[in-house]
């Protein structure tokens, strides 16, 4: 039963880490995300072969690349057979909802990695660094409005605390509401 339960854990964070790359190439469109930078054209590069056939059908509206978020989608819908190994049956419905939740906590994963990893880099800043640049530009569009309702406190900036806040209270009152559902996305 270990080995079963270690393939499943391979699976599984093999399908979150694309989940991942693609909800990436989506918020790295919407923010305007420099193109020459290493990291965005790796991920263009990965993505690239599924994203580029889809945008033919699946036009990018107000910056937001819906074929990458339909990527993300149809990933989550078929999580639970690869996972479960084809062991456990749903109704349809409820594969179309496990999909759009594992989107829904793909993208909210993303902008707490982007959010942690922006705060920690700013505490060793260097001068101009590309990556903290890019944690800058990803970070922005979430922090730039909590910075506007929050009150100046000088030197120290509590939006990315405030936003990690919400999205962990998020991920808890999502857990409460819809239990098995959220934990299977």
């Amino acid at each position: 039963m270990t080995q079963y339960n270690s393939i499943q854990y391979l699976v599984n964070l093999a399908i979150d880490i694309l989940s991942f790359i693609f909800i990436l190439r989506m918020w790295f469109q919407y923010c305007r995300v420099d193109f020459y930078n290493p990291l965005s054209q790796s991920i263009a590069k990965i993505t690239n072969p599924i994203i580029n056939p889809l945008q033919k059908v699946i036009p990018t509206v107000m910056r937001i690349n819906f074929s990458a978020i339909l990527v993300v989608f149809i990933i989550g819908i078929v999580k639970l057979p690869l996972i479960s190994f084809g062991q456990i049956e749903l109704p349809l419905l409820l594969y179309v909802v496990v999909g759009l939740l594992h989107t829904l906590r793909v993208f909210g994963e993303a902008m707490l990695y982007i959010i942690f990893f922006g705060a920690i880099s700013s505490w060793f800043n260097q001068g101009a660094n590309p990556v903290q640049y890019l944690l800058y530009q990803l970070g922005e569009p979430l922090l730039n409005p909590i910075r506007r309702i929050l009150p100046k406190t000088g030197m120290i900036d509590f939006s990315p605390m405030l936003l990690a806040f919400i999205l962990f209270y998020g991920n808890r009152v999502l857990y409460d509401i819809l239990g098995t559902l959220w934990a299977l996305a």
